[in-house]
């Protein structure tokens, strides 16, 4: 790296859920490579971390043990319990929906690295990228591809492999056998939260059939970028029905996801302890910023101050 480089990559963030992932796969598989090192388990309830340190610690992992050592911190995931993002990002769907999720996650945790997905049969092909500044180290693209093979046997994917290609691993492809979609969990029980405040004036009139199928809909995965015809397709309806529909119920169904969106986003200011950065990303929200300018325009006031106001 130049010092410019350098000192761009030193003011990276990453999660602060990331960062706690590869420590704990060093503390059960390589603790030797933590001696010496000036490192504690990050604060989770905070959203990001330096950067620096997790690119450090992978480094030196990958120098000691390798690059099928650093795909393997990946499946340390599968054991950390409920998580707000891993929830989102296990909710059952394809893993095309999976990976949107993904590239949607990065935005919120990591100021500069990003993943472009393209969709194969049976796989999908990654390409990994700074918006500024330097690109990822091949330590930390294979920690992706590793995080990424675990994520798609959790949501159903069968025989799930790797191929990485010659370093620095920049682009890889994730292959699987077959795709068997799991059930739905509801770990925070948010469906009785919204069976108690069901949507009337705000937005939409749920007690309507065809407003009620797409609210619950989008209720189930509000994560999931849905696009209308995603939505058509899933209640048998052609887009221009289903718009022409929702038309003559006097709503829209941009008018729907903001409408359950904002009513997530309360429930979870006021009914949980989830971090703002988290909330925002479990309602299908692009980064923080996006979350924060239209929770204001719909309410008046920042996430912040409602959850205050509601304590």
């Amino acid at each position: 790296m130049t010092p410019d480089e350098e000192a761009i990559a030193e003011k990276d963030l990453t999660s602060s859920g990331l960062l706690a992932l590869v420590i704990a796969g060093l503390q059960a598989e390589a603790p030797e490579l933590l001696i010496g090192e000036a490192v504690a388990m990050p604060d989770c309830a905070l959203a990001h971390a330096p950067a620096s340190i997790k690119r450090g610690l992978l480094t030196k992992a990958h120098e000691a043990r390798g690059a099928d050592f650093i795909l393997g911190l990946g499946q340390f995931i599968k054991g950390i319990g409920f998580d707000p993002v891993l929830h989102v990002l296990l909710r059952p769907a394809p893993p095309m929906v999976m990976a949107g999720k993904f590239r949607r996650f990065e935005q919120f945790t990591h100021s500069r690295h990003r993943c472009d997905v393209t969709e194969t049969e049976n796989g999908l092909d990654v390409r990994r990228y700074a918006v500024s500044g330097p690109p990822p180290l091949a330590a930390e693209n294979l920690l992706i591809a590793g995080l990424l093979k675990a994520l798609l046997e959790e949501i159903g994917c069968e025989e799930v492999t790797v191929t990485t290609g010659e370093a620095p691993f920049a682009g890889f492809s994730l292959h699987w056998r077959r795709f068997v979609q799991r059930d739905v969990t509801d770990p925070l029980g948010l469906a009785e939260k919204r069976g108690r405040e069901p949507l009337k004036v705000y937005g939409v009139d749920e007690t309507r059939p065809l407003a009620r199928r797409v609210v619950t809909l989008l209720s189930g995965d509000l994560g999931r970028n849905w696009s209308c015809k995603e939505i058509a397709m899933e209640l048998r309806l052609s887009s221009r029905t289903l718009q022409r529909r929702l038309k003559e119920d006097g709503t829209s169904l941009s008018t729907i996801i903001r409408a359950v969106r904002m009513r997530e986003a309360c429930q979870l200011l006021t009914g949980s302890d989830l971090k703002l950065t988290e909330i925002g990303y479990w309602c299908g929200f692009s980064d923080s910023p996006h979350f924060s300018r239209e929770f204001r325009r719909a309410l008046g006031v920042p996430p912040v101050l409602y959850r205050q106001a509601a304590a």
